[in-house]
C-alpha cells in the first residue's frame, strides 16, 4: 500500500513538474527576442531598435513609415495585452475578454460610441496621417506575430489576440482622453 501510494505521488509530482515546465516554455515564448537581428516584412528601408541596459528602446529609421512601424513593433513586443485592455475599455468591449464583472465598465464607454467615431475619423485624416497609422497598426501586428506565442494573459484568459486595426490608436487617445478628464 506504501509503496503504491508512494508511485502515485511521484506520478503526480511528474505531472506537476511537466506542466510547470510546458507552461514556462510558453511563457518564455512570448516574450520578445530582444537582442540580435530580425528580418521583417512591411518596411520600406531599414529600421533599427536598440535597447540599452534597462530595455529601453530607442528606435531609428530612414523615414517617418518605418520609424512608425518600429515603434508600434516594440509596443506590440513589449505591452501588447496592456494595449488591447485599453482599446477594449475606450470602445466598451472588456467583457469580450474578462467576462461579466466588466459589463458596467463597457456601457459606460459604449455611450460614448468611440469605436464609430474613431472609425469615423481615420476616413477624414489626410493620405500622409492615415498612412502613419497604417504604418504604425503594421508595425503592432509584426510585433505580434514575432512572438513565438501569443502573451500569457490571453492563456489565462482563455482568448486570442485581435490584430491592430489604425481606428485603435484613435481609441487610445480617447481612452487617455476620458482617464485624464475623469473626476472619479
Amino acid at each position: 500500500m506504501k509503496r503504491l501510494f508512494l508511485r502515485l505521488l511521484a506520478a503526480v509530482l511528474l505531472a506537476v513538474f511537466v506542466l510547470a515546465f510546458v507552461g514556462w516554455l510558453t511563457f518564455r515564448a512570448s516574450l520578445p527576442t530582444l537582442d540580435g537581428a530580425m528580418s521583417v516584412g512591411g518596411l520600406r528601408a531599414s529600421a533599427s531598435i536598440e535597447r540599452d541596459a534597462a530595455g529601453v528602446a530607442t528606435i531609428t529609421a530612414n523615414n517617418r513609415a518605418d520609424r512608425a512601424f518600429a515603434t508600434g513593433f516594440a509596443h506590440s513586443q513589449d505591452r501588447f495585452f496592456q494595449m488591447d485592455m485599453i482599446r477594449r475599455q475606450a470602445a466598451g468591449e472588456l467583457a469580450e475578454v474578462i467576462g461579466e464583472a466588466a459589463i458596467g465598465f463597457d456601457r459606460r464607454f459604449r455611450l460614448h460610441r468611440f469605436r464609430s467615431r474613431a472609425r469615423a475619423e481615420v476616413t477624414t485624416l489626410s493620405d500622409n496621417d492615415s498612412a502613419m497609422l497604417r504604418s504604425y497598426a503594421d508595425g503592432v501586428n509584426a510585433g505580434l506575430a514575432s512572438l513565438g506565442a501569443k502573451p500569457f494573459e490571453y492563456f489565462v484568459l482563455g482568448v486570442d489576440p485581435e490584430s491592430w486595426q489604425p481606428e485603435d490608436t484613435v481609441l487610445v487617445a480617447y481612452a487617455m482622453f476620458v482617464q485624464l478628464n475623469d473626476s472619479r
